[in-house]
């Protein structure tokens, strides 16, 4: 395959939409648009040679040599109208790519369809904040919608620490670098560590992975600065347990101290597919904990499994369950009636689990 063509494959993906870019061998390529896995039909199915051309021109030979080592590899390449997210691996010992095509532009939270209970969590200065959900929920581009937020409005240095970049931002009101690891710097930790003497604001951290890269984000909110990251996890709750389970038992009432008072919120995000006049859409079912003193006390005492009924409460600021949620996106249109009742028999539903 030339690069030609290879680029006419990510603008084709661009001009429909679609979120990923599926290239295997002995398959035409596929696109992923609103969920669906579509073929171009006018490609013709890829060969082993073909994919070992694509490497030729996005890889060298220290990319060549990491990708043989492990087997994949992660990167971002930059195409005429914006940015990729490529992901290269084997499979049954032949190569296969994923390409995450990233908007050539930052959508705004209200474009994303977030609910405005998100704009809670934005005035704080200092403190951790966690966009938690399950992979392929949108959480990179709910971080970098926010961060796109903070920059048009207010004057900040902002350090982006991302495996690989994704959104390409342009300075605003704020300061932007980013720096992307294997590239720029090694790991996010030490990413992290070496941001607390670059008198840094906001540190966007692309993924707490680890025990170690956790440690950093507490530490980095702990002396004054405001740190954003994801987490994968299956709600807010679950969140601060994922994290406290991470440290030995010795550790877990001084963690759990650290996050009482230094977790701003958790705001976790899912999915939900609705189909209106025939075309399928995807808007974000989100559920909101922003650490008040009630919560905080919880944390504190690792009564997490109480914090459910404050969470219930949705009136408060920053305090959003999935039930009120759903119930305004059915308000503003975003979903139909009958999307509305299925996702409400799913949510009671988890309710009794």
């Amino acid at each position: 395959m030339t690069e030609e063509t290879f680029f006419k494959i990510i603008k084709k993906g661009r001009e429909i939409q679609a979120s990923d870019v599926h290239l295997l061998v002995g398959e035409i390529p596929i696109l992923r648009v609103n969920g669906n896995l579509i073929k171009i039909e006018n490609y013709p199915s890829l060969s082993e040679e073909d994919m070992k051309e694509i490497l030729n021109f996005i890889l060298d030979k220290e990319g060549k040599n990491k990708l043989e080592l492990e087997r994949e590899i992660d990167l971002s390449l930059k195409d005429k109208d914006g940015n990729c997210r490529l992901n290269i691996f084997y499979e049954k010992n032949k190569l296969s790519i994923v390409i995450r095509i990233v908007k050539n532009r930052i959508p705004t939270l209200k474009e994303l369809n977030i609910n405005e209970k998100i704009y809670d969590f934005l005035d704080s200065k200092q403190g951790l904040l966690i966009i938690a959900g399950k992979s392929g929920s949108g959480k990179s581009t709910t971080i970098a919608s926010i961060i796109e937020e903070i920059n048009k409005n207010k004057a900040c240095n902002i350090l982006t620490i991302e495996d690989p970049i994704e959104y390409i931002f342009e300075n605003k009101e704020s300061i932007i670098r980013q720096r992307e690891i294997g590239e720029d710097v090694t790991d996010f930790s030490s990413g992290i560590k070496s941001s607390l003497r670059q008198d840094t604001d906001i540190i966007m951290v692309g993924e707490l992975r680890d025990l170690e890269s956790v440690e950093m984000a507490i530490v980095g909110a702990e002396t004054g600065h405001l740190v954003i990251s994801t987490l994968h996890t299956t709600g807010a709750i679950d969140t601060i347990d994922r994290i406290v389970s991470m440290f030995s038992n010795e550790k877990k009432e001084f963690i759990q101290r650290i996050l009482s008072t230094n977790l701003i919120g958790v705001i976790y995000q899912e999915f939900i597919e609705n189909i209106t006049q025939d075309k399928k859409t995807k808007v974000p079912l989100c559920e909101m904990m922003y650490v008040n003193k009630g919560i905080s006390n919880l944390i504190r005492t690792g009564r997490t499994n109480q914090i459910s009924s404050f969470i219930e409460v949705s009136g408060r600021k920053g305090i959003l369950n999935k039930k009120e949620c759903l119930k305004s996106l059915y308000r503003n249109n975003k979903i139909n009636n009958k999307t509305y009742e299925e996702y409400l028999r799913k949510i009671r539903r988890e309710e009794t689990l």
